[in-house]
C-alpha cells in the first residue's frame, strides 16, 4: 500500500510547510515548492536525513530569503503579536523582492544596498528601515552581515494631518446621527485609536463611574482576518479615560437591545470611509481617523496639558514619540503667541519696556 504524503501547506508568503513528527516532536520542513517539502519531510521521517542536517543545510545559507523569513516567524511564533507577524508577512510580500528569491548565503551588503535605492523611489524611509531591519536579523542568522554601511534615504519631514479648531466644529455638526459618529469622537475627544475603538467591549464601558478602560484591540491578524486581541500595542496602552457626559449618552442610546461583546460590529475601514464621504459634503479637510488622533495630541498641547498627563491620555510609552510626530501647533496659538512677540519688542521700541511675565498674562 503506497504511504500518504505528509500534507504541504501554503504558506502567507507563498513558499510551503510540511509537519512530521520525529520521535515525538513536530518538525517543520519549508521549502519553494510542495514537491520539495514533501521530499525532504518524507525523508526526514524516515531517517533517510536527520533534523540536525536538514537544519545545517538551512545554516550553511541553502535557503532562499523567503523560506528564511517563514522559518524566522516560525521560530517565534509564541512570541510575536499578530500586528508584528502581520508586518513581516507585509515585508515578505511587497519589499526586496528581487532578493527574496536569493540564497541567503548569496546575499551580501551591496545587494542589500541596491535593493534600498531600489525601493527608496516608491516608499518612505520609515518603511525601508523596517524591511532593512528585519531582513538584516533574519541573515544575521546564517552568516555575519551589518547595516552599517547601508546609507538609507535621507528622512523627509512631513507632518500628519490634523484639524484646527473650526475643522472640529464643523465635523461635529456634520456626524451627528452617522453610524460613525460615537468612533469618530472617541478618537478625537480621547485620542483613541482605531484598533482600540474596535475592539471596545461593553463591559469596558463603566457607565455608573463615566469611564472607558482599554484593554482590547481589534487588529489584523497573519491570516489577514481581524480578531479581537487582549494584547495592547504597549504597555502603556492599557488605560482608563474618563467619559465625558457628551460620549456617555450616546453610548447608552447605542444599540441598548444587548451589550455584549464589541461595540462596533463594523469593518474597521468603515470609519474610514464614512468619514471621507461626510468630509467631502461638508467640505472639511479629511485627515483620516488616525488625524483625529494627531488632532487630540495637539489640542492636549495647545491647552498645556503636561507631557506625563497627555502620554497616559494618548497611550504613548515616551513622549519622543508624541512631540515629534503627533503633537502640532495651531495657527490661533502661532497668532497668539506673535502678537506677545511683537508686544513685547514694541515695547523695547518705545523705550517703555515690561516683563515677559505681564505680557504672557496679557
Amino acid at each position: 500500500m503506497k504511504k500518504k504524503l505528509p500534507k504541504a501547506q501554503k504558506l502567507p508568503s507563498g513558499t510551503w510547510r510540511c509537519q512530521v513528527m520525529v520521535d515525538g516532536k513536530r518538525v517543520s520542513v519549508v521549502a519553494e515548492t510542495p514537491g520539495e517539502a514533501q521530499a525532504k519531510a518524507v525523508a526526514l521521517k524516515n531517517g533517510l536525513i536527520e533534523e540536525n542536517a536538514l537544519l545545517k543545510e538551512e545554516r550553511k545559507g541553502a535557503i532562499t530569503l523567503k523560506c528564511a523569513i517563514d522559518r524566522y516567524i516560525e521560530n517565534r511564533e509564541n512570541v510575536l503579536s499578530p500586528s508584528t507577524v502581520s508586518g513581516y508577512r507585509e515585508i515578505q510580500r511587497n519589499r526586496f523582492r528581487e532578493l527574496m528569491g536569493k540564497r541567503v548565503l548569496d546575499i551580501e551588503v551591496s545587494d542589500l544596498q541596491a535593493a534600498v535605492n531600489a525601493e527608496a523611489k516608491t516608499v518612505s524611509t520609515k518603511t525601508i528601515r523596517n524591511a532593512l531591519g528585519l531582513t538584516v536579523a533574519v541573515i544575521s542568522e546564517y552568516k555575519d552581515i551589518s547595516s552599517k554601511r547601508i546609507r538609507l534615504p535621507q528622512r523627509k519631514r512631513t507632518e500628519h494631518a490634523y484639524l484646527d479648531e473650526q475643522g472640529m466644529m464643523n465635523l461635529f455638526e456634520a456626524i451627528q446621527s452617522s453610524p460613525v459618529e460615537i468612533p469618530i469622537l472617541l478618537a478625537v475627544w480621547l485620542g483613541m485609536r482605531r484598533s482600540e475603538i474596535m475592539g471596545l467591549c461593553w463591559d469596558s464601558i463603566d457607565f455608573e463611574h463615566s469611564k472607558i478602560l482599554i484593554r482590547r484591540t481589534y487588529i489584523r491578524g497573519a491570516d489577514g482576518k481581524y480578531v479581537l486581541r487582549d494584547e495592547m500595542k504597549t504597555e502603556a496602552s492599557r488605560r482608563t479615560l474618563d467619559c465625558p457626559g457628551y460620549i456617555l449618552q450616546k453610548l447608552e442610546a447605542y444599540t441598548p437591545e444587548h451589550r455584549e461583546g464589541r461595540v462596533f460590529l463594523m469593518h474597521p475601514n468603515t470609519i474610514y470611509d464614512t468619514m471621507r464621504d461626510i468630509c467631502r459634503r461638508h467640505d472639511i479637510p479629511f485627515v483620516g481617523v488616525h488625524g483625529l488622533r494627531h488632532t487630540n495630541a495637539s489640542v492636549m498641547l495647545s491647552l498645556g496639558i503636561v507631557d506625563k498627563v497627555a502620554m497616559a491620555r494618548g497611550g504613548w510609552s515616551t513622549d519622543i514619540t508624541m512631540k515629534q510626530i503627533y503633537q502640532h501647533v495651531f495657527q490661533s496659538d502661532k497668532d497668539i503667541a506673535g502678537g506677545k512677540v511683537d508686544l513685547f519688542f514694541q515695547a523695547i521700541a518705545d523705550g517703555k519696556p515690561f516683563s515677559a511675565h505681564e505680557i504672557a498674562h496679557e
